[in-house]
């Protein structure tokens, strides 16, 4: 596993390979802004992630499972980070990892394992 780049703050762009490195599950992921916009990552996810997000806007965490994988998301209140994942990713280290990049962008510290759980 590669470390965060050490910066004031993860760059979206940078972000999206990142979470790519963190789990061989992760197939793809998306930063949009607060109000849904596309920051980074594939521009076809943009548009679901964007509906996954405005279905649930009270939600800091969505988890949709499939019989193919499932799509984890994340939100701050700067961004929100949307992950498809395949079968086997394992849910709690998924949220972990999305809630350390929403961090890392803001250029926060990440959290401690016992306040992600």
């Amino acid at each position: 596993m590669t470390p965060a780049p050490e910066s004031a703050a993860l760059t979206p762009a940078l972000a999206v390979e990142y979470l790519r490195e963190l789990s061989a599950d992760i197939r793809a992921a998306a930063i949009l802004s607060a109000d849904g916009e596309p920051i980074a990552g594939p521009p076809e996810l943009a548009d679901a992630a964007r509906r996954l997000l405005t279905a649930a806007p009270d939600a800091a965490e969505i988890e949709v499972v499939t019989a193919g994988g499932a799509i984890h998301a994340a939100r701050s209140e700067r961004h929100a980070v949307v992950a498809v994942c395949g079968r086997f990713a394992l849910p709690a280290l998924i949220r972990y990892d999305l809630k350390v990049v929403l961090g890392e962008i803001a250029g926060e510290s990440p959290p401690a394992a016992s306040e992600a759980a």
